[in-house]
C-alpha cells in the first residue's frame, strides 16, 4: 500500500472520532477563515478547499463563496464535511491534493492542516499556485517543524528515534512559495496539555493522525516504556502552526 493509500485509510477510519478530537483543527480554522476573510473583503469567488476533512474550515467560508470546491481523498470524511455545509454552491470531489486536476480557474484556495501529508509539498505548492486565476489568493495552515518538540525531546533524553513526521520549517514554506507574485508566511504557538502519553497518542489516533514516519520501526515496548515515563514527568504538546498566503500576480511579466 503506498503512501497516500495509507493516508486516506487511516483518515477514513477516524471519520466518527475525528470531531470531538480535533481541537487544533477547530483553532487554526478559525483564524485561517479570518485571514482570508480579512484579505477578501467582498465575494470569495470560485473557492477550492484542498484536504477539507470534515468540513471544519468550510463551514466559516462556504456562505461567502460563488462556488465552493470541496476535496478530500477521504471519502467517509468527504461525506462528513457535505453533512455540514448543505449548500447549493457546494461541489465535492474525491482529489489527492497534492496533484490538482484543475485549470487556472479559482479565486481562493485553501487548506488547513494538511499540506504536512504530502508526499512533496514544495511541488504540490507549485502545481495549486498554477489552479489560481490571475490576482487570485492561496492561504494554507500547516504544521512546523518544532511541533511535538516534547515528544521529540523525549525520545532523544533516552536516545531512541521518533516517529514523528518532518514538518515544515518557516524558511522552506515561505522558500517553497512561488517567486512570482506576493507572499507571506506567519507562526503560532500552542500548547495543549494532554495529561500523559497515551492520551497524547490516542488523541492523534482519533483524528487520523497515527502514521509514522516512512522509515521509522515501532520501539520496543521496554523503549517505548522509557520514553513515555520521561514525556510523563511534564506531558505538554506543542503545536507550529505556520500560516501562508500566496497572491498571484494579476498578469505575468514580461522577460
Amino acid at each position: 500500500m503506498n503512501r497516500l493509500s495509507k493516508v486516506s485509510k487511516v483518515f477514513s477510519q477516524a471519520a466518527l472520532s475525528y470531531d470531538a478530537h480535533a481541537l487544533i483543527q477547530k483553532l487554526t480554522a478559525q483564524r485561517l477563515a479570518s485571514k482570508v476573510l480579512v484579505q477578501k473583503n467582498k465575494t470569495l469567488g470560485t473557492v477550492l478547499e484542498v484536504g477539507c476533512g470534515t468540513g471544519i474550515l468550510s463551514t466559516h467560508l462556504v456562505s461567502h463563496a460563488d462556488l465552493y470546491v470541496l476535496t478530500d481523498i477521504s471519502i467517509p470524511l468527504l461525506e462528513k464535511a457535505q453533512e455540514k455545509v448543505k449548500d447549493n454552491t457546494i461541489f465535492p470531489l474525491v482529489v489527492d491534493g497534492e496533484k490538482p486536476c484543475f485549470t487556472a480557474s479559482f479565486d481562493l484556495i485553501v487548506s488547513n492542516l494538511a499540506l504536512h501529508w504530502f508526499s512533496d509539498p514544495k511541488r504540490a505548492l507549485t502545481r495549486l499556485a498554477a489552479c489560481l486565476k490571475p490576482g487570485g489568493l492561496l492561504c494554507l495552515s500547516t504544521l512546523g517543524n518544532n511541533t511535538f518538540h516534547e515528544w521529540r525531546t523525549a525520545h532523544s533524553l533516552v536516545e531512541a528515534p521518533c516517529g514523528a513526521l518532518d514538518f515544515i520549517s518557516f524558511g522552506q514554506l515561505k522558500d517553497w512559495l512561488p517567486l512570482s507574485g506576493t507572499r507571506h508566511v506567519e507562526e503560532e504557538w500552542i500548547t495543549t496539555s494532554p495529561g500523559d502519553a497515551l492520551t497524547f497518542l490516542r488523541g492523534l489516533k482519533a483524528i487520523g493522525a497515527r502514521l509514522a514516519h516512512p522509515r521509522h520501526k515501532p520501539l520496543p515496548y521496554k523503549t517505548f516504556k522509557k520514553v513515555r515515563d520521561v514525556y510523563d514527568k511534564n506531558p505538554q504538546s506543542s503545536y507550529q502552526i505556520l500560516y501562508a498566503t500566496y497572491q498571484k500576480p494579476e498578469k505575468v511579466r514580461e522577460e
